[in-house]
């Protein structure tokens, strides 16, 4: 019987070694807790992490055994919106749609609904093919105590939403 070998342990940054191999993801299969995956020499390995974690922005996995695995972003099929970019990220998070927000342009999912809603709405729209790399939903973490009634209006903390927290789809209600 063959053992897999299991990465708990995520990178922030490179090691001054270079990786043993490398495994190319796109952005839905970025969030993950428990997954077997392949690296592009060909090598399985699991990951299990404590808590369903978005990749974006990690250098890669370590393995049980010290090998370093990086992420790399698959390229994808996007639409690239310019224009009024406060109105139409506006709608997009209106529809629950993750994008990718930049300062002269926002990225999406390419998907003829979006498309037509954007071109309606009077977007500039290129068809792309890149990583996408969406913005990270932020949630906001109330805590309770004893003196919160039913109309608790004390301040919450703002946090960092994990991808446990994202929609279950990638692409609203399309």
């Amino acid at each position: 019987m063959i053992e897999i070998p299991t990465a708990r342990v995520l990178l922030h940054d490179a090691p001054e070694a270079p990786p043993a191999d490398k495994v190319v993801l796109r952005h839905s299969d970025r969030a993950i807790r428990l997954r077997q995956l392949d690296t592009v020499q060909g090598l399985s390995f699991i990951v299990e992490l404590p808590q369903r974690t978005q990749l974006d922005g990690l250098y890669g996995f370590q393995l049980e055994d010290g090998r370093v695995i990086q992420i790399i972003a698959e390229p994808e099929k996007l639409l690239e919106i310019r224009g009024d970019l406060t109105r139409y990220v506006w709608h997009i998070g209106c529809l629950q749609q993750q994008c990718q927000i930049e300062k002269d342009r926002i990225l999406i999912i390419d998907h003829p609904e979006m498309e037509r809603l954007m071109r309606a709405l009077g977007a500039e729209i290129t068809p792309v093919t890149e990583p996408f790399l969406a913005e990270p939903p932020v949630r906001l973490e109330h805590q309770h105590g004893a003196t919160c009634g039913p109309e608790c209006h004390h301040e919450a903390r703002r946090t960092q939403g994990s991808a446990a927290d994202a929609p279950a789809t990638t692409n609203g209600p399309f």
